[in-house]
């Protein structure tokens, strides 16, 4: 069974998959009912407009009923950027199914039931309840069912192409050294305090050789790390919380076991010991390797898109 993308099936969209601009595709004249066509593969009016619909209802339920009115890029309202979004989606599907088609790949109807088991009915509680879900929000089955076979799809491609896909061990190595701070692991404790002067006291005490886990207990106002004698677990640069990012530059700056000075944001001022970094490539390469393979990826699917005829026949924000 292909490994399913949880969050893009409860958001019932592809959206934000892959970007995939419909910009530079061919502008072709009106067809009626027809908004597009891949390789001469017809994209439907009523298909678009069934995803769009259910495509809105997803991003109201998540963001608000305003998210639609709401200005984002070049003066545009967020529902013509999530038209344009949902039209690449559907192109970007149509692209992938038939090069799935060539190595004799396909969704299967029993693939397609069990996410929509343990993606959709167990995620609302059961079947009475997610039956009760559609019908609130007036939503059909046969598009959710639709969007599943899409992430299948895309899920499948992928997992294909990985499988397929040849990296020799320079390349492996050169896109860690060019991309460190997506891979290296920090682990570190800290003491939060309200003022500068609270932590200036506690630093004065740590110079004394008093035991940091014991000050965290005595001291952090971070209530749910402390008891945890401060530790915030492993992340990277990158990944760690926005509140949290001058923590991480001050990490990548230590020794292991080595204590910072006082470190402010907004949440207030931070002590941290450095308690490991994993930065080695052979402890990393897994997820080099998966990262590597995953922008590969990227790149393939872009060039099958540049090699279809794609047409549009419609002003997609009209």
């Amino acid at each position: 069974m292909v490994r399913l993308n949880k969050r893009l099936l409860i958001l019932a969209v592809m959206i934000g998959l892959i970007s995939l601009s419909i910009i530079g595709c061919t502008k072709g004249k009106n067809k009626e009912g027809i908004i597009a066509e891949v390789d001469g593969e017809a994209i439907t009016q009523e298909e678009f407009d069934k995803d769009f619909e259910l495509a809105k209802k997803m991003r109201q339920l998540q963001y608000g009923k305003e998210i639609l009115s709401q200005e984002v890029e070049d003066n545009r309202i967020y529902e013509d950027v999530l038209k344009e979004d949902l039209l690449g989606t559907l192109i970007l599907d149509k692209v992938i199914n038939n090069e799935l088609e060539k190595v004799n790949i396909q969704v299967t109807d029993e693939e397609v039931e069990e996410a929509l088991e343990n993606h959709y009915i167990t995620e609302f509680g059961g079947k009475d309840q997610y039956k009760r879900f559609l019908e609130e929000n007036d939503i059909s089955e046969e598009v959710i069912i639709r969007d599943i076979k899409r992430v299948l799809t895309f899920e499948k491609h992928r997992e294909h192409f990985f499988n397929e896909v040849e990296l020799s061990e320079d390349e492996i190595k050169d896109y860690f050294n060019k991309n460190k701070d997506s891979f290296i692991k920090y682990r570190i404790s800290h003491i939060l305090v309200k003022t500068e002067e609270e932590g200036n006291r506690i630093l004065e005490k740590l110079k004394k050789g008093e035991d940091f886990h014991t000050l965290v207990m005595m001291e952090s106002i971070d209530s749910d790390s402390a008891i945890q004698g401060g530790d915030l677990g492993y992340f990277t640069k990158e990944s760690i919380l926005q509140a949290y990012k001058p923590l991480g530059e001050a990490a990548s700056k230590l020794d292991i076991g080595e204590i910072s000075g006082l470190i402010k944001t907004e949440l207030g001022y931070h002590i941290i010991l450095l308690e490991d970094r994993i930065d080695s490539f052979e402890d990393l390469r897994e997820e080099i390797m998966e990262e590597f393979k995953n922008e590969k990826h990227k790149e393939e699917i872009i060039n099958l898109k540049e090699k279809a005829n794609i047409e549009i026949y419609v002003d997609i924000e009209e």
